[in-house]
């Protein structure tokens, strides 16, 4: 089992792919992981956000399978849960590489994020805190 796949596994969900998934859902359906890139939140912010828009690598990873099936994970949580989704934390190997690779990945069985936009064609997305 890879990194990710056990940090989507401590929530009791599973990615379609253990090699491609950034993201997850429980066989139930009820709970939606994601992934986050640590250096992309914004504790600027209050509360605590998160978003790909506007982000220089968008080509090279809106047309990925991770991608599309993030997407569909997306829709899932804003139209089943609320928009809530729990929240594996990744650290890049190099934050500034355009191919970026997973150095570490960290569970946070705290931290909810809610999605408030979604472009379903690109995948872009923003999320807040919303806590536990």
């Amino acid at each position: 089992m890879t990194g990710l796949a056990k940090a989507f596994a401590a929530f009791g969900a599973v990615g379609k792919n253990q090699r491609w998934s950034w993201s997850a859902r429980t066989p139930d359906n009820q709970t939606v992981v994601m992934t986050f890139w640590k250096d992309a939140l914004d504790y600027s912010t209050d509360p605590i956000s998160y978003t790909t828009f506007g982000s220089r690598r968008l080509h090279l990873w809106k047309d990925k399978p991770g991608n599309h099936e993030r997407i569909e994970n997306l829709k899932w949580a804003r139209d089943h849960c609320n928009g809530l989704m729990k929240v594996v934390i990744i650290e890049a190997k190099d934050v500034n590489a355009d191919a970026r690779e997973i150095a570490d990945s960290f569970v946070q069985q705290r931290m909810v994020m809610k999605l408030v936009d979604l472009n379903e064609e690109t995948g872009e997305f923003r999320a807040v805190n919303v806590g536990s």
